[in-house]
Formats: C-alpha cells, structure tokens, sequence
C-alpha cells in the first residue's frame, strides 16, 4: 500500500473536499499531425521509465492510499477530457490524448506538481519525436537508459524533522482583495485566455525593468487589477509559485513540492515607478525564496500535514479539513502565477509550436506561464463570467511594446472521482 505522503496529502483530501477536479492538462500542439501508433510506443516507454507513477487510488474508511496498477497507459485519439482514475483510462492517475497536431497529457496533481509533470512530458516527448523525426538529444531527460533512483520518489518533506506544532501560533492574514466577491464579477465556468507572447521582445523587456518573466507577469496582473478596482478597501495580494526542490535539495522527486511568495501590490509599491516596481517584486521573490525561510516553513507545513492525518480519524473528516485548509489559503490572494521554466531541451523543443497549461482551478484569477521555441505562452483562468480583467491585461502589454495573440476557450482539466474502497 502506498501511503500518502506529508507533500501531497492536503492536495488529494482538500481537493475532494472541495470538490475540486484536481488535475492539470498539458497541452503541446507539435509541427506535424500526431501519428498516434508512435505516440502510443512513446508512452509505453515513458511509462516504464516510471514505475512509481503507475498507481491506482483506494481507500478504507480511514484513509486514502495507492495501490499498483499493471494496466497500460490509456493513449486516446480525443481533445475533450478524459476521466483519471477510471475504466476509460486504465485507472491511472494520467493519460495521454491526441488530436490532429496537438498531444494533451492529463495529470492528478496530487500525485506530482507541475515539475513533476514536466518530467514525465518530456520523457514522452523525447521518445515520440525519437521515433519520428530521428533528430533529438536525451541529455537532461529520464528515459530507459537512466538508473531509477529512491530520490525520484522520496518526498523530501517526509524527510524534514517532525516538530510540535501546537505551540505555533498561525500567522494572522488578512483576506486579499477579491475579483468576485469584491470586485464584482459574475462568477462562472471557468474560462481559459491562451496569451501568446515573442520571448525575444518580452526578455528584453523584463531584463531592461529588472525582472524575470514570472515576476513581470505578477507585477503586470497586479497593476492591471489596481486600475481596475483603484478604491478598495482590501489589498492585492499576488501568489507566485516557486519550485522548492532546490532549497530541500530534492531536485529530482515527483512529489509536491512548491512554495508561495506573497506579492503584495503596497501603497508603498504602488507609488514607485515602473522599474522600482520590478526591483521591488524580485527583492521579494529572492528574500522569500531563501533557503533556511523555506526550509522552516515547509517543515512547519508537513509537520501539520501530518498532525491533521493522525488526528483526524476517517476520510470523510479529513476531506473537510484539508479542504477548509486549501480554501483559507486561497482567500489570501487576489490571483495567481505559476512558471516552472523555459523548456530546457532544445532538440525536442524544436518541434513544439504551441506549450499551454490549464489547471483545475482560477482562485479568482490565476496565469500558467510555458515558453519553447521563441515564444512566451500565458494561460490565464478566471472563474467569473467578464473578460474585463483580460483586456485590460492585454492593454499593459500594449502600452509597453509586446505583441500578443490572444484567444478563449473553456477548461478542459480531467475529471477524478473521489476512490472507493
């Protein structure tokens, strides 16, 4: 039985108990039509290569766990979603759909975070445009060659000390500002804006101002949102997702393991220049990123994690608590970045055109940045009803220099049933 471990398990129970469908589709539109025969053996081999990922979940009446699963990975020739954890996809917790030139892995992101998805994606990758174009490097990607090591699936969070937490008190933040229930908005489906930016143009940009382009982006959506709503009477605060593998020096482990540093759009801040403004928001980024802060407070966090599931008897408690957990948290920000990383494999990446992100869910407003292949994508999901926010977003870009070509659809994320015994 595998056991869930102190990284992800307010991810599985919180989300089911918000009933959330958890999970992530990476979407890779290629330079040629799918030959779906070829993606299928591509899969095959990246599924070998991950054997700890190859799970079915279960549960009894006091917890939620993992047992293995023989069945192959599903490959569907398909774009709509797919059900994980079902008879349709072999009751894993990913699959693999293809549609003309484009190829959509569907991912449980209670089981692996965003860098642990990449993983896997460019595993399949690597194979695929082995076998179809003959031309592409493997430096940098796990395949068969490679020797499966304990550190890919050791959740170093499960390695941090154990403390007592009871003596801890929790920080008292305030609720953001948010785009719904102060804002406004209409609440809806959630919508996704595919924002395709040159790199070139957009690096030259952040660099000029100081920035990378996660914090760009952060510091653009905040400006974008205080425009909008300039009297409030909560601020906004930005949530930047950071990849804490480096500082648990866990670099390789599929596990959950992300960290949030608060961007909040001051008074103070708001009053500076452009530039400032970016120097502001890094200085931020590099001061909560530093290794001892985050080291203390993923300890504090698993060492809760793990409290809350000792102390809490039966699935269903647990289901609420984690879930009120994630939906506290949620409150403290007004909308969301997310960016693991240039693609760091130019062979492969030269025959990706498109590199989209969609997630499970907006929290009001949330942009999933990719970039491959000269260019910058922005996926950015909002669960209200106007496109206001967008627009307006679109207007900084204008107003600076960048070129963009934007369009709409609805979310497409899998679907995942809560397990049954």
């Amino acid at each position: 039985m595998g056991k869930l471990t102190a990284g992800d398990i307010m991810h599985v129970y919180g989300s089911f108990g918000q009933k959330t469908d958890y999970n992530v589709r990476l979407v890779v539109r290629m330079e040629d039509e799918i030959d779906g025969d070829m993606l299928q053996n591509a899969v095959a081999f990246a599924a070998r290569r991950y054997p700890y990922l190859l799970l079915k979940m279960k549960c009894d009446d006091n917890e939620i766990f993992y047992e293995d699963n023989n069945e192959p990975i599903a490959v569907l020739n398909r774009k709509e979603s797919v059900t994980l954890g079902a008879e349709e996809t072999g009751y894993h917790m990913w699959a693999v759909c293809y549609f003309e030139d484009k190829i959509y892995l569907d991912f449980y992101h209670g089981l692996c975070d965003g860098t642990g998805m990449y993983m896997v994606l460019s595993t399949i990758l690597y194979y695929y445009t082995k076998l179809k174009y003959g031309d592409v490097e493997s430096e940098g990607i796990r395949t068969l060659e490679d020797e499966i090591t304990p550190d890919e699936y050791t959740d170093p969070q499960e390695l941090l000390p154990e403390i007592d937490i009871s003596n801890i008190p929790s920080p008292k933040l305030q609720p953001a500002f948010s785009l719904t229930e102060d804002g406004g908005f209409t609440p809806g489906k959630q919508k996704l804006y595919a924002v395709m930016i040159p790199e070139k143009d957009f690096l030259k940009f952040s660099s000029a101002n100081d920035a990378s382009p996660g914090v760009m982006v952060s510091l653009l959506l905040a400006r974008t949102i205080d425009k909008l709503f300039p009297e409030r009477d909560k601020g906004i605060m930005g949530s930047y997702i950071i990849n804490a593998r480096p500082m648990l020096h866990a670099l390789k482990t599929h596990h959950n393991c992300v960290h949030t540093v608060f961007l909040d759009y001051s008074d103070k801040i708001r009053k500076m220049s452009f530039d400032r403004q970016c120097t502001a928001y890094r200085g931020k980024t590099f001061l909560q990123s530093e290794e001892d802060r985050i080291q203390k407070t993923m300890t504090v966090s698993s060492s809760r994690n793990k409290a809350i599931a000792k102390a809490t008897p039966s699935v269903e408690a647990k289901m609420q608590t984690y879930g009120m957990m994630l939906s506290g948290g949620r409150r403290l920000f007004t909308c969301m970045v997310s960016y693991v990383g240039k693609w760091k494999y130019p062979s492969v990446g030269k025959h990706i055109k498109e590199f989209w992100t969609h997630v499970p869910n907006a929290n009001g407003f949330l942009v999933e940045i990719a970039a491959v292949n000269g260019k910058i994508f922005l996926t950015m999901h909002q669960n209200f009803e106007e496109d206001t926010v967008v627009r307006a977003f679109e207007k900084e870009l204008t107003e600076n220099g960048i070129s963009f070509e934007t369009t709409e659809m609805l979310n497409d994320v899998a679907h995942l049933d809560p397990p049954v015994g």
